[in-house]
Order: C-alpha cells, then sequence, then structure tokens
C-alpha cells in the first residue's frame, strides 16, 4: 500500500519581544507576540527602575526594534499620549489570552470606558454582570498587563478617590494621566475626581462680575435683566427627570404637565415612579394616560436602562464629565442631545453647560449682538467659551433676552 508522506505543520511563531522607548514622563516598554501587544510598562522615573521592571514582567522576551510599522504606529501614539495629544488606542491589537477568562472580562468592559471619562469599581463590576465583586475587579485591574491600552486608570473609588495604580508611579502617575484627558483631579485632602462645578457652589455676585467683565454684552444683560434666579430641582431621581423629558417631548406645557400627571396616577398617584413601574406596566395602559406609541417606546427602553445599571446615581454623576453624561444617556432611545443638557442645568445644577443647539440660546445671542438673524450653533459655542465656566448662569440670561426679541 502507497504511504501517504506527512508534512510536518509549520510552527506557529510564539516568541515574545519587547522594546525600550522614550517619553514625555520617562522611560516605558512594550511588549508583544505574533503581532499583538502583551504587555505595557508605563513611564518610569529612571533607566534602572524600568530595567527592575522588566526583569519581572518581560522577563522571557527578547530585546528587539519595533520592526513592524504597527507596533512602530503604536509606540508614536502612545509617546503622543503622554505628550498630551488626544489618542484613541481602541484599535490597538491586544493579547490577553494568558490572563483568566474574568480578567479578560473585566478588561473587554474598561476598554469601553473612553477618554474623558471615569468609571467606578462598583459600577464597572454591575457592567460585567458581577455587582457583588468590586474587590476582585479592583484586583483584575491590579493585574492588568497593558495599563493605558487597557485603562485602568479611569477606574476610581465610589467618592471619587483615585484608590490605587500598581504602575511605577502610583497614584501620582494615575492623577497625571487623567489630567492628559482633562479630567480634574484635586490633590488635597487625598488625590481624588474634581466634582463639576455647582451653581450652588457659585459666588453670583463674582461670577456675574466675571461675566460683564468677559462680554460687554452680557453685561448691559445682566444689567437690566431680572436677577438671576434659576430653579433646579435635585429632589427627584435621575430616573423620573429622564422620564419627564420624553412625557414633555413636542408638547405644550400644560399638555404635557397634564399626561404627565395621568401616568403618575396609573401607579396610585405616586410622586416617584421607578423603573420596576414602568417594565410592569402594559403598553396599552400607558397609552391610556395619553403618551404615543414611540413615547411608550421610550420609558420603556429608558426604564431597561436603569435596571440594567447602566443609569448613574447621583453621587456618580457628580463625578461624571458633562460629555460622559451625555454620551451615557444619549444611548436610551428618546434621548439626544439637548434634553441631556436641560438634566444637567434644571436637574443637575451644573454651572458650565452649553446648549449651543438650543434656540432659545440663538436667539437670547442675536438679540445682545443686535443681529437679525439666528447665530449657527458652532457661533454660539464659539462665543460660549468666553462665558466659561458659567455658560449656564450665561445660558439663563440669555433666555431671558430672547423672550422679547424678534428675528427677521
Amino acid at each position: 500500500m502507497p504511504t501517504t508522506k506527512k508534512h510536518p505543520k509549520k510552527a506557529i511563531n510564539s516568541a515574545k519581544s519587547y522594546s525600550i522607548f522614550a517619553t514625555a514622563l520617562g522611560p516605558a516598554a512594550i511588549a508583544w507576540r505574533n503581532g499583538q501587544i502583551i504587555g505595557l510598562l508605563l513611564p518610569e522615573a529612571s533607566s534602572a527602575s524600568l530595567r527592575k521592571k522588566i526583569a519581572q514582567c518581560f522577563g522571557d522576551c527578547d530585546l528587539a526594534p519595533a520592526s513592524t510599522p504597527t507596533i512602530a504606529r503604536l509606540i508614536e501614539q502612545i509617546q503622543g499620549y503622554f505628550a498630551g495629544k488626544p489618542v484613541d488606542f481602541k484599535k490597538a491589537r491586544l493579547d490577553v489570552s494568558d490572563c483568566t477568562p474574568f480578567c479578560q472580562t473585566v478588561y473587554e468592559h474598561l476598554r469601553k470606558v473612553p477618554a474623558g471619562a471615569i468609571i467606578s469599581y462598583k459600577a464597572l463590576a454591575e457592567a460585567c454582570e458581577r455587582p457583588n465583586a468590586a474587590r476582585a475587579i479592583g484586583l483584575a485591574a491590579g493585574k492588568n498587563p497593558i495599563p493605558l491600552l487597557i485603562p485602568c486608570h479611569r477606574v476610581v473609588n465610589a467618592d471619587g478617590r483615585l484608590g490605587g495604580f500598581s504602575a511605577g508611579g502610583g497614584t501620582s502617575l494615575k492623577a497625571q494621566m487623567l489630567r492628559l484627558e482633562d479630567i480634574e483631579v484635586e490633590e488635597k485632602p487625598a488625590l481624588r475626581i474634581k466634582p463639576a462645578l455647582l451653581i450652588s457652589d457659585c459666588d453670583i455676585d463674582q461670577v456675574l462680575k466675571q461675566l460683564s467683565q468677559a462680554d460687554a454684552n452680557m453685561g448691559s444683560l445682566i444689567e437690566t435683566a431680572p436677577r438671576f434666579n434659576l430653579e433646579f430641582n435635585a429632589n427627584t431621581s435621575i430616573f423620573q427627570a429622564l422620564l419627564e423629558s420624553i412625557v414633555y417631548q413636542q408638547l405644550t406645557g400644560k399638555a404635557a404637565a397634564t399626561i404627565f400627571r395621568r401616568v403618575l396616577e396609573l401607579f396610585s398617584g405616586k410622586h416617584e415612579v421607578t423603573p420596576l413601574d414602568i417594565i410592569r406596566a402594559g403598553a396599552s395602559e400607558l397609552r391610556s394616560a395619553g403618551l404615543s406609541q414611540n413615547k411608550v417606546l421610550a420609558i420603556k427602553d429608558l426604564a431597561q436602562f436603569a435596571i440594567s445599571g447602566n443609569l448613574p446615581e447621583h453621587a456618580q454623576m457628580r463625578l461624571l464629565s458633562n460629555s460622559e453624561i451625555i454620551s451615557r444617556l444619549t444611548h436610551i432611545r428618546g434621548i439626544g442631545r439637548w434634553t441631556v443638557e436641560m438634566l444637567l442645568i434644571f436637574k443637575l445644577g451644573r454651572a458650565d453647560v452649553m446648549a449651543a443647539d438650543d434656540y432659545g440660546l440663538r436667539k437670547g445671542l442675536a438679540a445682545i449682538r443686535g443681529q437679525k438673524e439666528l447665530p449657527t450653533p458652532a457661533e454660539l459655542a464659539r462665543q460660549g467659551l468666553a462665558w466659561k465656566p458659567y455658560r449656564s448662569i450665561a445660558s439663563w440670561y440669555l433666555w431671558r433676552a430672547a423672550e422679547n426679541y424678534k428675528i427677521v
């Protein structure tokens, strides 16, 4: 019988390599296998401390030049990041196959946290469907072999404290990285995320003086308009506020208030409706209160979003930037950017929000400039830079200016 000659299988190249490179914060090193990143050592204070880390972490890797364009390009991006340039690492090819399945899950969710955003250990545990595993999440983050590309520096304690960081620079390096991403970090009494500025924290007299000095037209408006007296409701839940926003969309205030009252009456006249209430309610029951089919679908989606643990509570909201809150909440059906911006001002009391697409604000800017045509949203956004960090307060005055102004 003729024999079939067997060809030996081609060996898979599983050699591990690493390369050292300079950054604005000190020397760093990166390791790869088959073109995929398996390790990254963040900048160290000295070459000696980096070599010590290399011996600990890359002992089975060979020193090699960054020979492939992909690796060379990634090194350039990392250097750019530490030089203060905005960089998106989501397309970087990573290999965490040597990590446990639990760690891999944690790292998968961590990679979804964008620059400029943070997440608490508790929220990350909930995202991983392990709500009681916040401690285990912290341990997994501490074992992260590819920091920065898997952004464990964006995980903080629920109270905003930065917590630990296993990289050589410790929490000081973590703070530097967050600042590179435009996240403000306080130094004292401990390193922690600086909460967003609230209107209630402002000295209104000083704010009005600063706005007047920054913009003469705004100053004239402040002199003639009523005294700033923005009212916002911090008592109701985030869920209730968004529910009410959906109900009020595209309706007059009186009609919307009537429908919203009927929605509350469906649940024995509760003042606070819960996500579970909405989940359990039938579509026909909700329609009977006067809601359109689209609004029923929207509030159902909102309730599911909340039940799934994706809707931040007040304490967590305080630590999130405006852009991150907008990014998160606009995933909900029927919730657009403008709706979230109004939530930021009137519910959360944020001092520095500029809803550039708002018709009333554009009309108000035209009024104080004496223009007969509406400025574009981009023009309003550019002008708003002069009013930072008090753009919500400036907005209140623009709404007053718009009330009796006619646009041709």
